[in-house]
């Protein structure tokens, strides 16, 4: 079921803009893949590592390794979203993804876990909701990109809610079936999601940012805004900018994703409880939502590498009081500034990545730059694991990080436009 890629008169209501149906959806789908994806799995490492007999790094490290998965489809994945049209794309992977979430209910050891994670949640994920979703408003949003995508970038708020709620119906349940009601929540709510998105807005005779052109468009690749840069694949990759950015957000990445998943046994060893973590990740939820909204309209209007750059920096200093917790409560005052600066440092680079290099093979440029962020989100984990296994202490790993997001915000300051 191809996307139709010719021209045609709008069918979509003329007083909304099809272009907030797009971020709607994909608001509900990003909720969706990162809260059940990313931070709710964090709820099962505990329990998961205790019916297996294995220790906590183990599993850490298993939803860690599962981004190589996406590291290797990532390229292919990117041209295929530009190739055949996000909702396609979504169609395929949001089925894999509930299939695997189920099947993962009935695994006996780690080995069928891990096959049926990897194969199942990590494929169908990768397929059928991040890359689609960011190329659909990527597309659709040019000179409100900014706003666009802290919006959309608000699902991982409230993904973080997601988080305590799983943890509860596990003990009340156990993990098994909450992996069964996560794989039909993901059926029941992915697949509307995924016939709400559109691929371009010219394809249905509209510009971006719900411009009036005056007449049906008659060119795809019209744009709205004649300065605005189109680069494929292959020129950005011979950019330096390409992988100052990439590098920089990769570095991001590794570091959120490895606090994130080191949280739940973070917060244990400093005395803490698995409800007291699930709420540490609603507080982020909260507290990231306004950040988000703020920094990404701030993008609109100033700089995005500089409001990414001072965002960065109140991220060493974080991290860095981070690693001299020895409390829950001390730990909780130190995520507050964390978790602002975190909403902001998801949604800009997808903005930024499209203004710096286009929308027209955003997806495909996104999926280059996979294989780098999955080594970082990989690594990352594993080594405060590592960390923590050696020195039963995390205060090592955060320190290191610490001087990691100042190597990222160096890079974004280097990451300028390029012609």
């Amino acid at each position: 079921m191809l996307e139709n890629r010719s021209t045609r008169q709008n069918k979509f209501p003329n007083n909304i803009f099809y272009g907030w149906w797009i971020i709607l959806a994909g608001l509900v789908g990003m909720t969706l893949g990162v809260g059940f994806n990313f931070h709710a799995l964090n709820a099962f490492i505990i329990p998961v590592s205790d019916s297996f007999n294995v220790s906590i790094a183990v599993v850490a490290t298993v939803l860690s390794v599962a981004r190589i998965e996406t590291a290797l489809i990532g390229p292919l994945e990117g041209y295929l979203v530009d190739r055949f049209g996000p909702r396609t794309m979504m169609f395929i992977g949001i089925p894999i993804m509930s299939l695997g979430f189920f099947l993962i209910s009935f695994a006996q050891n780690i080995t069928v876990f891990i096959i049926c994670f990897l194969l199942g949640v990590v494929l169908g994920s990768s397929l059928g909701l991040g890359n689609p979703i960011s190329t659909s408003v990527a597309n659709w949003w040019v000179k409100k990109r900014g706003r666009a995508f802290g919006i959309l970038w608000l699902g991982t708020s409230l993904a973080s809610i997601i988080v305590p709620l799983v943890n509860m119906f596990i003990e009340s349940y156990g993990w098994r079936n909450a992996f069964r009601l996560m794989s039909f929540l993901v059926l029941v709510v992915g697949i509307p999601i995924a016939s709400v998105m559109r691929h371009r807005p010219e394809q249905y005779g509209m510009l971006p940012d719900g411009e009036d052109s005056g007449e049906v468009i008659k060119n795809e690749s019209h744009s709205s805004n004649d300065t605005e840069v189109s680069f494929t694949m292959r020129q950005a990759i011979r950019l330096k900018t390409f992988w100052a950015f990439a590098f920089s957000v990769s570095i991001r990445i590794g570091i959120t994703t490895a606090v994130a998943i080191n949280s739940f046994p973070l917060v244990v060893s400093l005395g803490g409880t698995a409800t007291q973590a699930s709420m540490l990740f609603l507080l982020q939820g909260v507290l990231s939502a306004p950040g988000r909204l703020f920094l990404s309209w701030a993008g609109d209007n100033i700089n995005k590498r500089y409001i990414m750059a001072s965002s960065l920096f109140v991220m060493t200093i974080s991290l860095f009081f981070m690693s001299q917790a020895n409390s829950f409560s001390y730990l909780m005052f130190c995520w507050i500034p964390y978790a602002v600066v975190w909403g902001g440092l998801s949604s800009l680079p997808q903005s930024l990545r499209a203004d710096l290099f286009g929308r027209k093979n955003f997806g495909s440029i996104q999926g280059a730059m996979s294989p780098l962020h999955s080594i970082f989100s990989v690594g990352g984990p594993i080594f405060a694991a590592a960390i923590y296994d050696n020195t039963q202490s995390y205060s090592a790993a955060f320190l290191t990080f610490s001087g990691l997001a100042l190597l990222s915000m160096i890079l974004i300051l280097v990451a300028k436009p390029e012609k």
